[in-house]
Formats: structure tokens, sequence, C-alpha cells
């Protein structure tokens, strides 16, 4: 095995520990009040509020971001979000908004966390065949946190010592071997709790995530056929079964049940539109996941079978775009373009790949066609700010930024670009208030109260600023106090 081969197992070995620790960890939330979460006793032993709940969840979260990397590529980050909130809308009222996040793993799992938050692994999205079966996992997931499973299993925890989180975090901090070894016991608490107290949580999660799925207008027959993949998977490395099957309990009987509800229901007509865009979102994942010489080979081998294949020109211009190889990608999607001249992606791809080759006014031309065919389009539309703003037309770049911040303002560096542009127009009061955001967003607070005090000596909302000064500064005590704890 190759030195670089021993590497990148390792990596994958030690990310693999990493989500182990964080699944565990869902299991034994009652005992971070001395450590991440800092609840006292009386929140974490009796069972949460909905705004104790949301709290836990946010600080969950930023915990979860410090050991797994989460994906923020626009364009996977809207396709989760149209599937998560189409099956949102059909649950009722719901005590808290629904985030979903797309985690850089090539273990198929999924996991929710307290006030509505759910991860999907990336391997997930890629192994998927149809998009039910992504709605199917993440329908069971939102069925979780509409019956609060969490905060009741927090409850019923209470007898788990704090030595078992002290395993887990030591576990967390080492990393390794001498990791695995002291977590032993850890996660094999964490998985008895599971087993013994989630089957009922299951089968109702399937319940609630079934009803939810086909009033989304999706085919039920993805919950079932995802959850048969993943036991096949089980069957074929019996030492080593996907990490969503020892968190999510029960899958033999589940399967069954499902199959008694899909006999049962009545004939549903699966919507327009099912599965538009899994076939990109998966390309835009595996290039993301895999080394990029592993991803060339993938896509070539692709269309060394089907040499028009659009999706495997697509994927394989991402490889070599990752890699640096800006020319190749070109050349890929020029022949895509070839094939499919009114394919929007492949014209902001194309696009985006015109502007990183310096040929502006090429990038500006496409990433306009690419609108027209998908207007509103974030990464159009933020790569033709870049280019008008490379080429002195800070209006138009200006235009360009403010359109996307108003259909996303979750993009970070869009404020990165946002501040640059209000700083060459001299409006010094707006370009530090964005670098603030852009900052904030990146939780590098300091920097962020930085621009934030500078924008007071220019800005005429000085109320308004030293408002959202002080609540930095109290994030920032926070962050502060946990440390040194």
């Amino acid at each position: 095995m190759s030195i670089t081969s021993k590497v990148n197992r390792k990596m994958a070995v030690k990310k693999r520990q990493q989500w182990c620790i964080i699944m565990a960890t869902l299991f034994l939330l009652n005992g971070w009040e001395g450590a991440v979460l800092r609840y006292t006793s009386s929140i974490a032993y009796a069972e949460l509020s909905v705004e104790q709940e949301k709290e836990m969840g946010r600080r969950l979260v930023l915990q979860i971001e410090k050991e797994l990397e989460v994906i923020r590529d626009p364009v996977v980050q809207q396709y989760v979000d149209r599937i998560g909130n189409r099956i949102v809308s059909h649950i009722g009222q719901a005590p808290y908004e629904f985030d979903f996040y797309v985690v850089k793993s090539s273990d198929p799992n999924a996991f929710a966390v307290p006030g509505g938050h759910i991860f999907l692994a990336s391997g997930l999205i890629i192994m998927a065949s149809s998009e039910d079966e992504v709605a199917g996992v993440i329908s069971h997931e939102v069925g979780h946190i509409k019956a609060r499973h969490i905060a009741q299993r927090i409850e019923r925890a209470k007898k788990l010592s704090l030595a078992t989180i002290a395993g887990i975090l030591a576990g967390a901090i080492i990393g390794g071997k001498a990791a695995g070894a002291m977590m032993a016991g850890s996660l094999a608490a964490g998985q008895a709790l599971a087993l013994k107290y989630s089957r009922e949580d299951e089968r109702e999660a399937d319940q609630l995530g079934f009803q939810y799925l086909i009033k989304a207008g999706y085919d039920g027959w993805g919950m079932v056929s995802f959850l048969r993949k993943l036991h096949r998977m089980s069957l074929l490395s019996p030492g080593t079964p996907p990490s969503y099957l020892s968190t999510h309990p029960g899958t033999e009987d589940r399967i069954s049940y499902l199959m008694e509800r899909l006999r049962d229901a009545p004939p549903e007509r699966a919507l327009e539109g099912n599965g538009k865009g899994l076939k990109r979102v998966q390309a835009k994942l595996f290039v993301e996941e895999r080394e990029s010489q592993t991803a060339i080979k993938h896509f070539q081998s692709i269309l060394k079978g089907e040499p028009t294949d659009l999706d495997g020109l697509y994927g394989l211009a991402l490889a070599y775009k990752k890699m640096g190889r800006i020319d190749l990608a070109i050349e890929e999607l020029e022949r895509a373009r070839y094939v499919s001249p009114q394919d929007g992606e492949v014209l902001r791809e194309l696009g985006i790949c015109y502007f990183l080759n310096r040929r502006l006014d090429d990038a500006v031309s496409l990433l306009q066609e690419s609108l027209v065919i998908h207007p509103g389009d974030i990464l159009s539309l933020y790569y033709m700010g870049r280019a008008y703003q490379e080429k002195g037309n800070f209006e138009a770049s200006l235009d360009a930024y403010l359109m996307a911040k108003e259909i996303n303002p979750d993009i970070v560096d869009l404020y990165y670009s946002l501040a640059i542009i209000y700083g060459k127009r001299g409006d010094q009061c707006n370009s530090h208030r964005n670098f603030s955001t852009y900052f904030n967003k990146r939780k590098e607070v300091k920097d962020a109260l930085i621009h934030l005090r500078k924008a007071l000596q220019y800005c005429d909302e000085k109320a308004e600023i030293q408002e959202e000064i002080r609540r930095l500064e109290g994030v920032l005590k926070e962050e502060t106090s946990s440390s040194d704890s």
C-alpha cells in the first residue's frame, strides 16, 4: 500500500471515529451539562421545555460543526432544503423552525438533534437511488423531532454517570487508537441505550415520517428501499455495519412495518419534479468527498461506456476544477454544452470556470444565459458579481451581490465581497458591517466585534450596532468561559 493510501485510510478511520463520537453523544446529552452544553442538572435531568431544547440544539450544532465538516455548497444546500421544507410543510404546527445540514462523510448516516436540526452524511445522498429515498430518511428524522424523542431520551438517561461522558469527550480530544480503547465502554453504553430505549421511538418516527412523506407527494417505497439497502450492507459486512443502523435499531421490524403501511396506504400520485437535481448533487458530493484523481477515474469510467453522458461530463469537469485544471474542466463543460446547450447548471459552471480563467466577458455572458434559464440561481449571481467586480463595474457588481443576498442570505463569502465593494465605493459603514457579518458567520467573533466597533465611527444606526456589539460580547464571554473550564 502506498504512503498516500495509508494516510487517506487513517484519515477516513479518524473521520469515522469522529462520526461515532457524535452519534454516541446524541444518546448521552444529559451528561454534557458540565462540558459542552453547560447546562445545570435541573435542565439536564428534567424534561426539556421547547426553549431549552432550542438552546441545547444551538449549542450542540456548534459542537458538531467543530467535529465534522459541514458542506456549504449552495446547490447542495438548496437541494436538501427543498426536500426538507416540502416535508415540514405537511407536519402541522411545529415548535421551531427546521434546519438541514450535509456533513462530509462517506458513511451513509443521518441524525436529528434538539431544536429542529437534521444532519445528513454526504455518503447517504450519494448512495440514494432516488429523491424518494433521500426524502424518506429526512421524513423519518423529522418524525423524531416532531415527537420530541430526544427530549424524552435525555430525561430517561439521567442514570448515566459523568464518567461515561468523560470517556466520550476524552476520546474526542485524544483521537487515534488510544481514543478507541478509551471510548469502547462509552460507545457500548451509548449503543445499548439506543437499543433499549429507542425501538418504540423508531416505530413512531416511521409512522409520522411515512405520513409526512406521502402527504408531500413522495413515493413511500423510498423509505423501504433505502432501509433494505442499508440492511444488505450490514449483511455483507457484519463486523462493520453502517452506523445508521447502530443509532436506528430494529431494521427488519421497521421494513416489515413499512411494507404493511405501503399495502394499506391509499394510492398517492407522486408530484412532478421528484428527483430533479439528484444526479448533479451526487456528482458535487462525490467530488467533495474523494481525492481528485479518484473522482476523475470514476467519471471517466462512466464516460467510457457513454461518452455523451451529461452527468458524467459535469462530474468530470468538477473533478478537474477541484484539481486546479481549469483548462480541462472547461473542455468537459464545453462538451456538455454541445450535448445540451440549454442546461443552466452546465452554463453556470462553465461561466465560473471562465471567471477563474480570467475570461471575464465570457464569464458574464454565460452566467447571464444561466440566469435566463434559472432565474435567481445563487452561484450565477454571486460569480457574476465577482466578474463585474474584477472588470471594475462596481455598480453592476453590487446589484448582483444584493440580489444573491436577498435570495439566500446564508452564503458566507457573499458578505466579504459586499464589504469589499462598499469599501471601494467609500461606504465605510456598510463595508465594516458586512465584514462583521462575514466573520460572525465564520464563528470568528473577535474579528466581528472589531469591525462592528469600527462601524460605529461611520454609521448613523448607533443604537442598533451597540445592541449587536453587546450580543456578540456575550457570545465571546460564553466561549471564553467554556474553553477555560
